[in-house]
């Protein structure tokens, strides 16, 4: 959800990186969609609907994170300390506060939440008002520690990296598998909650080292999406047998850190990004080109990802609780009756449209893009 300021100086803006946040929020409202039919579990043909979404849309955090380490953690170490916190800190933490501002109004007086309007001042500090904004507590954590990180990253070798990552993944995704498929606990296991910017921060590193990693050969593009499929086949079907011997849903391999999530979101990250890798060539005449430069249609709406982001969890029950005076939802689509299968990306791609539309016009207001996207 960040853009690599340094680049607009060279005129060069990242195709993959406005690529990867259009998908990322795509997949992450894929995910609110069709998490709906995963409890109670079933079994039944709409359950592994659900499930084969849900599961194939679990790499749009990890994406994001690992998109803003790729385009944050270089300059983050070189910039004065309080520039880049003034800058970066203040662009997510104003459109925040609005709209968590928003939402709890939302609760109040359109889903009747008993909330006295003091509460808005703790609850902003103790939980997130609405369940998407948690999102946002992670992002704000990995910023601030982001000029430290960004110090150390550009001291060291890759290598000391590296072993960072190995210690995170170890730690985040090997020791779970003890804890909770085979129920054996060690004295190292995480005790956090499952949203915690230490579970993500491996991400965040992944992207720094991940930046100028590409593959232009067919055998290696072959590669990553193998590795993509079979990262989706074991979230898919453990989830299904987990589900199944649980005899309830068990989101175990839906979490952001579980093996098979890392292997999809590494794998499709450098997918996207070898395939459409922003760089300059000299042509044969010595004129210099940019091949694959982000074109502005695609600019605007990664730079809009943010603000669909923060809307899109009101714009899916607008559409579900039909508050137009019309009902779009998994199955229906303005009074046509859709099969799941289908209805679940038609509701995906209304709510993205319709989220993305006013933040496109908001963004055109000087005084409204600061606070509100």
């Amino acid at each position: 959800m960040v853009y690599n300021g340094s680049m607009n100086e060279t005129k060069i803006r990242l195709l993959w990186a406005d690529l990867l946040k259009i998908i990322a929020i795509f997949g992450v409202i894929i995910l609110h969609v069709s998490a709906s039919y995963l409890v109670p579990f079933t079994g039944s043909r709409e359950w592994w609907t659900g499930n084969i979404y849900d599961s194939l849309s679990r790499w749009c955090v990890p994406l994001f994170v690992m998109v803003s380490g790729a385009l944050l953690l270089s300059g983050a170490g070189k910039r004065p300390l309080l520039e880049f916190l003034r800058v970066r800190v203040r662009r997510i933490l104003v459109p925040f506060l609005a709209w968590s501002a928003i939402y709890f109004l939302y609760r109040i007086y359109w889903k009747g939440d008993d909330l006295p309007l003091y509460r808005f001042f703790t609850m902003i500090l103790t939980e997130p008002i609405y369940y998407h904004l948690w999102f946002i507590y992670m992002l704000i954590v990995l910023y601030l520690f982001a000029p430290a990180a960004g110090a150390f990253l550009n001291r060291v070798q890759e290598r000391h990296v590296w072993s960072l990552i190995g210690l995170w993944f170890f730690w985040a995704s090997l020791l779970p598998i003890l804890d909770l498929p085979l129920e054996f606990s060690t004295y190292f296991s995480p005790d956090m909650n499952d949203y915690s910017p230490v579970r993500l921060s491996g991400y965040f590193l992944l992207g720094y080292v991940l930046k100028e990693w590409k593959t232009r050969s067919a055998p290696g593009l072959s590669g990553l999406v193998l590795v993509f499929l079979m990262g989706a086949a074991g979230t898919i079907f453990g989830t299904f047998f987990m589900s199944r011997s649980a005899g309830e849903f068990h989101p175990f391999f839906y979490k952001y850190y579980s093996i098979t999530v890392v292997v999809m979101s590494v794998s499709l990250f450098l997918l996207i990004k070898s395939i459409f890798y922003t760089r300059k060539e000299t042509r044969g005449d010595g004129v210099e080109i940019i091949r694959f430069n982000s074109p502005k249609i695609l600019q605007e709406i990664g730079i809009s990802v943010f603000g669909v982001y923060l809307i899109h969890a009101l714009v899916l029950e607008i559409l579900r609780d039909g508050y137009f005076g019309f009902i779009i939802d998994h199955t229906n689509f303005l009074g046509a009756a859709l099969p799941l299968w289908i209805g679940i990306p038609v509701f995906a791609s209304t709510i993205f449209i319709l989220s993305l539309l006013p933040i496109l016009l908001i963004r055109r207001i000087p005084a409204a893009r600061e606070i509100f996207a």
